[in-house]
Parts: C-alpha cells; sequence; structure tokens
C-alpha cells in the first residue's frame, strides 16, 4: 500500500505552496496521511505516516524540536508544518532533520491541507489496489501457471515484462510470532519493499513470498545472507533465477523446498536450491512412499540390531562415510581406537549381509542416510 513519499510531493508540488527544506526525501514511503497537532499525540502514529501539523503551536524553537523528535521516534514518513508569514525552521533543525533522515516541509497558512490529504487518499487507496491486483496475479502465476491469461498481462501492465529474470524467495521469522502478530515480519517486508523496487511481496501462512525481478542472483544471495547474518532467526529458501515469467512456478517450488531444508536437514537458515546438492533428487521424487521402504532395504536389519542390543551401529555407519570410509579420521572423529573399530566395522557388515564398500552399496548407503536426514516430512 505504501508510496513513494518523492512520488507524492511531486504530485502536489505544481499546485500547491508546500515546500521540502530537508536535502531529499530520503526514499521513505508513506503508508498514510495524519494530522498531528501535539506530540503527545505520536501514541497513535504505526510508523511511515505523512503527519500534517497547523503549525498554530509553533511558538518557540524547543516546541519544533520536541515536536519533530517525537514524530522521528513514532516512525514518519515525513512531516508538513504550516509556516506564518515570515517565519522560517532554524537552520540546525534542518541539520538535524538531514541526520535522522526525518523528511521535512513547510507550507503556508492558505495551503488546503484537506485537499491534498484527499489526493493523497486517493493515490493511496489506488496503489494499495494495484499492489491487491499484482499478489493475486503472483498468486495465479505460482498455482496456475498453464493460465497465462490469470497473470501474464496484468503482471506486464505493471512493470514486470515477461523476458526478465524472475527468482522467489521465502522468509519466516517464527520466533518472533505474538498473539498480536509479528511485527518484526512487517518491518522486514517493509525493508525488502524499500530494497527491492521491483518486487511483489505477500504474506501467507506467517511466511513472506518475495518475487524479485530483474535481479542477478548473485546479488540477491548477498542480500538475503546478510539479513541472516543479522539474525539467526530467519528462515530463508531462495528458489532457482528463472528467465520466463511462466516459469516463476517453479522458482517458488524450489524456493520452498530449501526453505523447509532450513535448520533441519541442513544446518543452516538461508539456503538456496542451487546448493542442495542431491536433496534436489530426493525432493523432486513425487512418490516418497518408497523412502521408509528403501532405508529399510539397505539400514534396517541394523537398525532393528541397535534397538535389540543398545549399540549404536548405525550412528557409527554414519560416521565413517561422513569420513569418506577411512578407518583413521573416523576413530578419531568417534574417538574409538584403530582396532576397535575396525572390529565393529566388520560387526557392521555381518549384520547387514553385504559389503559396504563396494560401489554400488556405497551409494545405497549414502543415498539411505539422506533420507533419514530429510525426516519426518518424507515419513522417515
Amino acid at each position: 500500500m505504501a508510496v513513494e513519499l518523492q512520488y507524492l510531493y511531486q504530485e502536489i508540488k505544481p499546485e500547491y505552496e508546500v515546500r521540502l527544506h530537508t536535502d531529499s526525501c530520503f526514499g521513505h514511503k508513506i503508508s498514510w496521511s495524519h494530522v498531528v497537532e501535539g506530540s503527545e499525540l505520536s501514541k497513535f502514529l504505526y510508523g511511515d505516516e505523512l503527519v500534517f501539523n497547523s503549525g498554530l503551536n509553533y511558538v518557540s524553537e524547543e516546541w519544533l524540536e520536541d515536536f519533530l523528535s517525537a514524530m522521528q521516534e513514532a516512525g514518519a514518513g515525513g512531516v508538513i508544518i504550516a509556516l506564518r508569514e515570515g517565519k522560517q525552521f532554524p537552520q540546525k533543525i534542518i541539520d538535524w532533520c538531514n541526520e535522522v533522515k526525518l523528511p521535512l516541509f513547510s507550507a503556508s497558512w492558505k495551503t488546503p491541507y484537506i485537499d491534498i490529504m484527499r489526493k493523497f487518499s486517493e493515490i493511496l487507496l489506488k496503489n494499495e489496489q494495484r499492489e491487491t491486483n499484482l499478489i493475486a496475479a503472483l498468486k495465479n502465476a505460482i498455482f496456475y501457471p498453464e493460465n497465462e491469461e490469470l497473470y501474464l498481462n496484468h503482471l506486464e501492465r505493471n512493470g514486470f515484462p515477461r523476458d526478465i529474470s524472475y527468482t522467489v524467495v521465502i522468509l519466516s521469522c517464527h520466533a518472533y510470532d505474538t498473539e498480536q502478530g509479528n511485527q518484526f515480519l512487517t518491518a522486514i517486508q517493509k525493508t525488502l519493499h524499500n530494497r527491492l523496487k521491483k518486487s511483489i511481496i505477500y504474506e501467507e501462512e506467517g511466511k513472506l513470498v518475495i518475487l524479485a525481478g530483474g535481479y542477478r542472483g548473485e546479488w540477491l544471495r548477498r542480500e538475503f545472507y546478510e539479513l541472516c547474518r543479522e539474525d539467526p532467526n530467519l528462515y530463508i529458501g531462495a528458489g532457482t533465477t528463472v528467465r520466463r515469467m511462466k516459469d516463476i512456478h517453479r522458482s517458488y517450488e524450489n524456493a520452498y523446498t530449501a526453505y523447509q531444508l532450513t535448520k533441519t536437514t541442513i544446518p543452516k537458515n538461508f539456503l538456496t536450491y542451487d546448493e542442495l546438492g542431491i536433496y534436489k533428487i530426493l525432493t523432486d521424487v513425487k512418490e516418497t512412499g518408497i523412502y521408509p521402504m528403501f532405508v529399510r532395504e539397505v539400514l534396517g536389519k541394523l537398525i532393528d540390531y541397535d534397538k535389540e542390543h543398545g549399540t549404536e551401529y548405525v550412528r557409527l555407519l554414519k560416521a565413517y562415510f561422513e569420513n569418506d570410509c577411512s578407518t583413521v579420521c573416523t576413530a578419531a572423529a568417534v574417538y574409538c581406537h584403530k582396532n576397535t573399530l575396525t572390529y565393529k566395522l566388520n560387526k557392521i557388515k555381518e549384520v547387514l549381509g553385504y559389503d559396504i564398500l563396494t560401489n554400488e552399496n556405497r551409494v545405497r548407503i549414502m543415498v539411505a542416510f539422506y533420507i533419514l536426514q530429510l525426516g519426518s516430512q518424507f515419513g522417515t
């Protein structure tokens, strides 16, 4: 719903006596506008509003400092104050606004605030409807890709050409869920809207679905990696970058796969589909019911033996393969004497009833361990 303050200013500048005093609008986006006459009313702001003030209370520099400070702390996207004829903002106030990046405007007492606010409201509501339609088009591109008439033309009309690159990213931060919602997720959504100018973002079941258009995969990976580095409570999965709008659904499916594997199967909170390795194949299999049967076929006897005798041969075999089937490296990793390890490996071969070091059996064992790593999502 938010609209660039720079755009709103350009819309009223030719017609109304409103002047920008700070260096710029600082890239702020405005979600709504309010009339606020005193700093004590800042508690009613939600953030990103454009604040209008009549200037009647502006009788001292101290009042102005207190008022602007309150608006800045409340997260206002900008402030417009009507000035009596001949009155100016002190330079130190303008410098402070530049420092904290709070856009400051003046208006004359003749400026019809109600007309400006009505104009802004029309623009904001129109933009909200546009975003709603874009989200609906994106969902159609994801879930009904074969029906291009449901999304292609609408996306193109709103600045998303069919022949640029598209990447879908899925993000969540459930650690910050509260009964009142997830304010942290809302803040991230605002940040991403500002960072990704050509994007569509919507929330679904506590997750953000982000479509980024025209960005290089490397740049996107760097941006989201920085987010995860700053906060380990974020879970992010990025799909492949596709070159056609009709393939957006594939990027979404890949992003969802990567997102599911974060911090569970693979101990990272940011994963791209391209780095999943063999998990690409395993998660792409439609008949995942074969996985438990495959694990039983390959490791079932060893699993049963561990349960019956209280041994940890499955864990030991996994460590052996993680150390490239090196007896020396495995012994060091599990703090076991080399001779003891050799004895246990021979026992494992005996229980399984096959040679664990033939090429075929090594592949089967490693795949079985990968499936076990995937865990309950595939019934193993």
